[in-house]
């Protein structure tokens, strides 16, 4: 059953922990309740419950989910598998001397005829059907058969939807297994167990003091486990042959990388390496391995933000997109495989600052048109001064013309 945001969930009188499908998508859900004890001494019972805790006991399940309003802590024994687990907000404890492999689901939601299929929950309690099942449907579907479930669930005469919490239901038909990362373990993961990833698959268990301290010789051996370019630097989980030339091929400048930026038009393409090891002119298969990969950032660092690695595939397509770090201008990420992979970011934006130093401009603008006003009263003073001239000596000429005729 796939929750988003549910406050809680309770069936009858269970107020639910987990909930799962054994097998196959099309097997009745089970539930483990909050509080209740569950037997698990035969081969019919995988698991069993008490208080938050959730003891798992070769337990083989298509879909796991925990809802938000209890934290779950599972106590693994002997083998168990996942095909699809789903955790919520809060994250799950896993203790116990077994093991888990799982793999993340893709959460598909359930959707007829375009419209979102939900379960409702009224109070703290889940619809049900008449068959003591959880009720599924559109809002509409809910709508019109409101009458038939008032009187088995007790719900209020008048239907007001703001009373019901609407909780999306997974179409578990859809959903597909999506591979673990690292990045993905630390954050859903509360464990002092052993994880490790193998073929995508999360891995989780308990692991004796001296492989424990095998572990840590391997951690401590790293540099021996080093191939390295001028741009990229591979790390192996186990030793690498003496042989092994690690080579790195710039695709920036290749048509993969036109398509890939199309695809990214949010992000810009830093780098963009073929990452590949060989043994003389033999290229070694380095899959189903356990690799720390660092690729150097072609730009500046701090011109840019949200770093992310992808995983481009021989087709040019994405396939998966991996989180990193950053360190002294290389990022680093952990992968299964050596294939293509690029370096993604968001550019910082800057605000363009521009300061106006407005008593400078007024005093510039006060001068010039000082300067203007005194070119002007200049010309118009010698212009007066012109016209004065003419009409003073005009005048005298009249004058003088006079006299003449009087004579």
């Amino acid at each position: 059953m796939g929750i988003i945001n549910a406050k809680a969930l309770t069936v009858g009188d269970c107020k639910v922990l987990v909930s799962f499908k054994l097998n196959s998508s099309l097997d009745e859900e089970k539930y483990i309740c909050k509080d209740t004890a569950y037997g698990n001494s035969n081969d019919d019972i995988y698991y069993s419950g008490e208080g938050n805790t959730i003891v798992l006991n070769n337990l083989n399940a298509y879909y796991f989910t925990n809802y938000n309003e209890y934290e779950v802590t599972l106590n693994i024994n002997g083998k168990n598998n996942i095909s699809l687990l789903h955790i919520s907000d809060s994250k799950i404890k896993v203790t116990g001397s077994g093991s888990l492999k799982f793999k993340q689901n893709s959460f598909v939601k359930k959707v007829i005829n375009g419209e979102s299929v939900y379960q409702y929950v009224y109070g703290s309690k889940t619809i049900l059907n008449k068959d003591k099942k959880i009720y599924e449907g559109t809002i509409l579907e809910f709508e019109e058969n409101y009458e038939l479930l008032r009187d088995d669930n007790k719900l209020p005469e008048e239907l007001n939807m703001d009373d019901y919490t609407l909780v999306q239901v997974a179409d578990y038909l859809k959903m597909s297994s999506v591979v673990i990362t690292e990045s993905w373990i630390g954050k859903h993961i509360e464990t002092e167990l052993s994880t490790s990833i193998n073929d995508g698959y999360g891995l989780i268990e308990y692991v004796k003091q001296k492989e424990e301290t095998k572990t840590e010789e391997k951690v401590d051996k790293k540099d021996e486990n080093k191939l390295e370019t001028d741009n990229v630097i591979l790390i192996s989980d186990k030793k690498l042959d003496k042989k092994y030339k690690l080579k790195e091929e710039d695709l920036r400048e290749k048509e993969v990388a036109s398509k890939v930026s199309d695809l990214i038009t949010d992000k810009d393409l830093l780098s963009f390496y073929d990452v590949s090891v060989y043994n003389g002119k033999k290229e070694v298969s380095m899959k189903n391995g356990k690799y720390i990969i660092k690729i150097k950032i072609d730009e500046l660092v701090d011109r840019y933000e949200n770093y992310q690695i992808i995983y481009v595939n021989d087709d040019g397509e994405i396939e998966e997109y991996l989180d990193g770090t950053i360190e002294d201008g290389f990022i680093v990420f952990e992968t299964s495989h050596l294939s293509q992979y690029g370096v993604i970011a968001n550019q910082i934006v800057e605000e363009a600052s521009v300061t106006i130093n407005t008593p400078n401009i007024k005093n510039n603008i006060n001068l010039g048109n000082i300067f203007k006003v005194s070119i002007l009263l200049i010309i118009v003073v010698i212009t007066i001064a012109l016209i004065s001239f003419i009409l003073i000596k005009s005048d005298l000429l009249k004058n003088k013309k006079r006299r003449r005729k009087r004579a």
